[in-house]
């Protein structure tokens, strides 16, 4: 995989999320650096937060090339 320079480089990588027990929040390796996927209170607020490295971005819909389970 290539470095990621930038959080909304992640948009456009297919991304196979993990579910985080009890939390609405996902997780994903993506080489040694860890980024989490956070569903807010929607729709008052972006429907994710996607953070990795020291970046966050808000987002309303998830790429399709990523996998988010649901249970």
């Amino acid at each position: 995989m290539e470095p990621v320079g930038n959080v909304k480089a992640l948009l456009t990588l297919p991304i196979v999320w993990t579910k985080t027990p009890g939390e609405p929040e996902w997780k994903a390796m993506l080489g040694d650096q860890e980024c989490r996927l956070k569903m807010n209170d929607f729709p008052e607020e972006p429907l994710y937060t996607l953070t990795w490295s020291d970046q966050t971005l808000d987002v309303d819909d998830a790429p399709t090339c990523w996998i988010i389970p649901r249970a």
